[in-house]
């Protein structure tokens, strides 16, 4: 569901304002992965042609990667693994593949909150989750000074607004590690290792929502979760793109389910 979302009333979107029909003059809304410009209140982030080659996203068993829609459960879901379970927006395609760089490599963060509130509508309309606050997955202070901010905190900024929840930092990166995208599945498992810990004096949480942007191996977001899991608390994590083992998801048959959505 994209132009909206049913759940609690606790998340509801804001009402239109008159200041929105005088920025859309001057600063229309675009499509997020062609950059067509959007009637106003039009309700979706991607214009009609990139809606027909969108496939949405759902929910992802973070240890079987098996991916389903609605409320079916995985069987393996146990609340004993850090990272109870996963929400993606979409495939990670070259649309997306495009946006993402974008977005983390080339300042474009006027994507941070189309993305965010849609991925809220998303996470509502499939009740994945009712957190208590938002997490974003940080940085170490030496890449997001070197780029100027952190993509996931934007994103988690716009989602737990659009979600009327607090968003809180309660993890540091505390060490610096080899960017994720050069080195192996494996490698990525090790370098991600004991990069992370809790901020002092957090408060305890009973249900945090951990934002990413992209989900590949999951190594960087399971860390993450561990932290977080260890002080008691149960986290479910979101992504705007989840990035698959292709071949393993062809052999299982998912793309053909794809089409019967």
């Amino acid at each position: 569901m994209i132009n909206g979302f049913r759940g609690s009333p606790r998340y509801r979107q804001p009402e239109p304002r008159w200041i929105d029909n005088f920025l859309h003059v001057f600063f229309p809304d675009r499509c997020l992965l062609c950059r067509e410009v959007l009637p106003r209140a039009y309700g979706s982030p991607l214009c009609n042609s990139c809606l027909e080659s969108y496939h949405p996203g759902g929910k992802i068993c973070p240890h079987c990667e098996g991916f389903y829609r609605g409320l079916a459960p995985c069987s393996c879901l146990s609340d004993n693994f850090p990272l109870h379970e996963l929400f993606t927006l979409a495939l990670y395609d070259q649309k997306w593949r495009r946006l993402i760089h974008d977005f983390k490599y080339k300042n474009r963060r006027s994507v941070a909150r189309p993305l965010g509130k849609w991925l809220a509508s998303e996470i509502v309309s499939q009740q994945y989750c009712f957190p208590d606050l938002v997490v974003p997955v940080p940085l170490h202070c030496r890449r997001e000074n070197e780029r100027g901010y952190n993509q996931s905190a934007l994103l988690a900024r716009y989602t737990a607004q659009t979600l009327n929840v607090p968003c809180l930092h309660l993890l540091i990166k505390h060490r610096h590690t080899h960017t994720q995208t050069a080195i192996s599945r494996l490698e990525r498992f090790e370098n991600v290792r004991g990069a992370f810990k809790s901020i002092k004096k957090s408060p305890p949480v009973g249900t945090v929502l951990l934002i990413d942007d992209v989900y590949s191996t999951g190594s960087t977001m399971k860390e993450a979760a561990s932290i977080l899991h260890g002080r008691g608390t149960r986290v479910y994590g979101a992504v705007i793109a989840y990035n698959p083992n292709l071949r393993d998801l062809h052999r299982s048959g998912f793309y053909a389910g794809l089409d019967q959505w």
